[in-house]
């Protein structure tokens, strides 16, 4: 069934640059960006159905597909590929699995499942995302809500948004119902309202890795560790952050390199950060703009046992290179020649890995707000999957009601869960040590 279109000043454009680095990572089953939410409130099929179309309506990106059209050559391997396009014309709802199973477990084997699922490109014209309602019966209060996109359509903020959208309409459909769309037609990429490349072409930085280790019982699969940095420790920090001109992005990375100095010997360590660049977009894009409006930015940095020293240079040199660098600092490019030469042993050697560290943070979680009779938790899963190329770790964090919860990504094949709980549980030593010093 195809969607009723709201009127669009743009129905089709190119896939962006970066965006397509996304997507290309999709189809190979890569970076896909998948969560679970338990929701607590009468959710039914039905009540969901008309909450996606509502969001389908809402932002354009949600309905749109990909077609191929044409083919991009270049000078380096890959030569050529199929170049796609976004289109809303025919975009068919975003699909909806129901789930029955008593197991209130159930949800765990899916979403790992679902985190290994591509969304393909075909004539269903489908978008890029999809839902399963995994419920242990019919009528339900407790359901889990598992999403699952290709990164090129969303990135944190996006999903977020999205979360507090979706609720907001299951708890008063027919007032949301009159809110005008927050999109007329297909956002641009985030490319076309950047300044172009200026300045010094620098030399390619390459990334500094893990050491490679051996794990036990490998899995071949995208893993997770949780903890919470409970707000008697977060806001000491918080503190001791603003006086030490340091951020709290630079405090998560010096407590993880802290705990890969101890762990693993590291010296050196290159970071990669995700940056949000919405407001630095000609003209600025609203914060409300639903689409993948990121960068991801690699430093390099010593490594030391003065974690303020080193929160501060992971703060100062990723501000500077956004500022005056990102170009250069940016890896969301098609591997050049460069590239080639400096990673591509290296990266068959360590099990498809490129930087050590990889951190998003968030900002403030929705979780546990209510809406009307609906609220939800995040699950044991979420992020994108890493298990087929990325860092060792891919750190997220969110903030709620003072606290900072850390998600922590990790590919069960590449790190056992003994040293990715380690590791994670040596960060979290590090940022309290931190903050009952200050």
């Amino acid at each position: 069934m195809a969607l009723t279109q709201v009127p669009a000043m743009v129905e089709t454009r190119p896939v962006g640059e970066q965006e397509r680095i996304f997507h290309y990572l999709h189809t190979m089953g890569g970076l896909i960006a998948s969560g679970t939410s338990h929701v607590s409130g009468p959710l039914t099929p039905e009540l969901l159905r008309r909450a996606m179309n509502w969001l389908q309506r809402q932002n354009p990106i949600l309905a749109s597909h990909i077609r191929y059209e044409g083919h991009t050559w270049r000078s380096a391997p890959p030569f050529y590929f199929p170049t796609p396009w976004f289109d809303m014309r025919g975009t068919a709802e975003i699909p909806i699995s129901v789930i029955t199973d008593p197991d209130p477990e159930a949800w765990r084997a899916i979403a790992l499942k679902e985190a290994k699922t591509t969304i393909k490109v075909d004539k269903r014209k489908l978008p890029r995302m999809r839902l399963v309602l995994v419920r242990p019966h019919e009528g339900s209060q407790h359901n889990h809500l598992i999403m699952t996109f290709d990164h090129a359509i969303a990135d944190a903020q996006s999903g977020s948004m999205m979360i507090d959208q979706l609720f907001r309409y299951l708890a008063d459909p027919e007032t949301m119902e009159k809110q005008p769309p927050v999109q007329i037609g297909l956002p641009p990429a985030l490319e076309t309202g950047l300044p172009a490349a200026s300045g010094e072409k620098k030399p390619y930085q390459p990334a500094i890795r893990f050491p490679k280790t051996e794990v036990a019982n490998p899995v071949k699969a995208s893993l997770s560790v949780e903890r919470r940095l409970g707000a008697n420790i977060a806001e000491p920090l918080r503190a001791a952050l603003r006086s030490h001109k340091a951020t709290m992005h630079g405090a998560i990375g010096a407590a993880f390199m802290g705990a890969a100095r101890d762990k693993f010997g590291m010296k050196e360590l290159t970071v990669l950060s995700t940056v949000e660049l919405r407001r630095m977009m000609k003209p600025q894009l609203p914060v409300s703009s639903f689409g993948c409006y990121i960068d991801i930015l690699r430093t390099k940095h010593a490594v030391s046992h003065d974690f303020w020293k080193m929160a501060g240079d992971v703060s100062f040199k990723l501000i500077n290179a956004i500022a005056r660098d990102r170009h250069n600092a940016s890896i969301l490019k098609i591997f050049g020649w460069d590239m080639y030469k400096a990673e591509f042993i290296p990266i068959l050697t360590h099990r498809n890995r490129i930087d050590g560290i990889a951190i998003t943070t968030a900002g403030e979680s929705y979780a546990g707000i209510n809406y009307g009779p609906f609220s939800f938790e995040q699950g044991g899963s979420g992020g994108v999957t890493i298990d087929l190329f990325g860092p060792s770790l891919f750190i997220v964090t969110t903030e709620k009601e003072g606290a900072v919860d850390l998600l922590v990504g990790y590919p069960g094949y590449v790190l056992s869960t003994e040293d990715a709980e380690d590791l994670t549980d040596r960060a979290i030593a590090e940022l309290t040590a931190a903050a009952e010093a200050a």
